[in-house]
């Protein structure tokens, strides 16, 4: 009895992997190692055709490192502001080529030595993690000498550093878990150290403290980093921290200290009478209410983390407000004073 014949082999439908090729990841751990949620590798594959990994014969996607490598550049592009429908086509020359434009042109632009103010940049580093991270890139940028990198073991030796009346310019924190504790933790230290700019690289975390620090202005890294984001992560601290004309009535957590307090604004609000406009009065009851406002998004933002990025915003705008009404003041009084 004859035996039949063997069914005709289907057709395999794009590349697969041979048994001899390099060692291959899933989608889930390829998105791991290139540090961005599955849901973002899917959506640029999909819409963007960044990259085309093979395929097994079960049509299971399985990634190169030459396309995790790929995915970790148009990640740091995306971070600097590229969108990715521009770049997601460009070869891997030319995306490496983008990136090291970028990082010599932004990095030591704003420094205070390029800026002629001889200003020592003080960054704290909390972590041994980030302090290693930030070591090398400190020293490869020219200029070291102006750049004062403070390591701290922990929040709780940032918030004995504070006691001492420690300032710094910028904050960065690394930690394995980012939980809701250590959101608010952030947020107080940066307050607390009057840093322009705070940063975090965590390992694990949900969205919740995640999106309050995000909102808040906080930048946030996936640790652990790689040399490109090391060194994205350096140039982000310099350019924030050093900033010092420019942004100092923008950024967040640089507020400006009152003029005038009650009692002095109690004195020129008496001058109403004697001046005859009530322009004194008036601007002192509004510094004076402002004040009081900002102080009390101050009570609110230490009080719950879920408020934080919400009442950083509200004190910062009202701190804003107030220091405006006080220049104003200052020019009413320029007016009316006497000959």
């Amino acid at each position: 009895m004859k035996k039949k014949a063997a069914s005709a082999a289907v057709e395999p439908r794009g590349p697969q992997v041979q048994e001899s090729d390099e060692h291959r990841y899933r989608s889930g751990e390829a998105a791991r190692r290139a540090k961005m949620p599955p849901t973002t590798l899917r959506m640029w594959e999909r819409r963007y055709d960044v990259i085309s990994p093979m395929k097994s014969e079960a049509g299971q996607r399985l990634y190169s490192e030459e396309d995790v490598r790929r995915l970790v550049l148009l990640k740091a592009l995306v971070r600097q502001g590229h969108a990715i429908g521009s770049i997601a086509r460009l070869p891997r020359e030319q995306l490496e080529s983008l990136l090291q434009v970028r990082t010599e042109t932004v990095a030591p632009a704003p420094r205070a030595k390029d800026a002629g103010t001889g200003r020592v940049v003080r960054i704290a580093a909390v972590g041994a993690a980030v302090q290693r991270w930030l070591a090398l890139p400190v020293a490869q940028s020219g200029h070291a000498e102006h750049i004062d990198l403070l390591g701290l073991a922990s929040l709780s030796e940032a918030g004995a550093a504070a006691d001492r009346g420690e300032a710094v310019d910028a904050l960065v924190v690394d930690v394995l878990a980012l939980t809701r504790d250590v959101a608010a933790q952030v947020l107080e230290m940066r307050g607390r150290l009057r840093a322009r700019v705070a940063a975090v690289s965590y390992a694990f975390g949900n969205a919740e403290p995640t999106e309050t620090l995000r909102l808040a202005g906080v930048r946030l890294y996936r640790a652990p980093l790689t040399a490109v984001e090391s060194r994205q992560l350096a140039a982000d601290l310099l350019a924030g921290g050093a900033a010092l004309e420019a942004v100092s009535a923008e950024v967040i957590g640089a507020r400006m200290p009152r003029r005038f307090d009650d009692v002095e604004l109690e004195r020129v609000m008496s001058r109403s009478a004697i001046v005859q406009c009530e322009c004194p009065q008036h601007l002192g009851e509004l510094i004076m209410r402002l004040d009081a406002f900002e102080r009390y998004s101050n009570d609110c933002m230490s009080r719950s983390v879920d408020d934080a990025a919400l009442h950083r915003h509200l004190g910062d705008v009202t701190n804003h407000a107030r220091a405006m009404l006080e220049s104003a003041l200052m020019r009413v009084l320029g007016a009316h004073a006497p000959e």
